[in-house]
């Protein structure tokens, strides 16, 4: 009955162990996108940045496309709105993920804490009856009386 509920417990430990598994890879996976979100944004903000510098005296713009250039840096504002929006919410997905990881994580441990001890009675009461088959085979064999080849 008791080595049942070992074997029980071991089995409830590989399923937490696998559930936590999965729920780490998709707060890897949430983590990932943040990443990429931040290069895009970083990678707008540099744009941003090179495009401004032509609007300064001896700036590179010929006339023609000077016309288009408050269109052109708007929807590069327009972008970088929309990229922080998605690191937001990047953000936010990943820290539920990470939350839903360290619940998962702590059941975990509790299980496993459970498991060893278990494994530590079971072990225990192994050794008792290991015990208790040698001190029945000493008193069969007599006080003193050490082993069939001490006569």
């Amino acid at each position: 009955m008791r080595r049942n509920r070992l074997k029980r417990m071991r089995k409830l430990a590989d399923l937490a162990r696998s559930e936590e598994r999965r729920v780490c890879e998709e707060m890897g996976r949430a983590q990932r996108q943040l990443n990429e979100h931040q290069e895009r944004l970083d990678e707008l903000e540099a744009y941003r940045r090179d495009d401004s510098d032509k609007d300064r005296p001896g700036g590179r713009l010929s006339p023609v496309r000077w016309q288009d250039y408050p269109h052109v840096l708007q929807r590069i504002d327009d972008a970088l709105v929309e990229q922080r929006s998605q690191i937001e919410a990047g953000k936010a997905t990943r820290d539920a993920h990470r939350r839903r990881w360290l619940v998962r994580r702590q059941k975990l441990e509790s299980i496993e804490r459970v498991v060893e001890r278990f494994r530590k009675d079971e072990n225990e009461r192994a050794e008792r009856r290991q015990q208790r088959t040698l001190d029945e085979i000493a008193m069969a064999r007599g006080p003193g009386r050490r082993g069939a080849g001490s006569r």
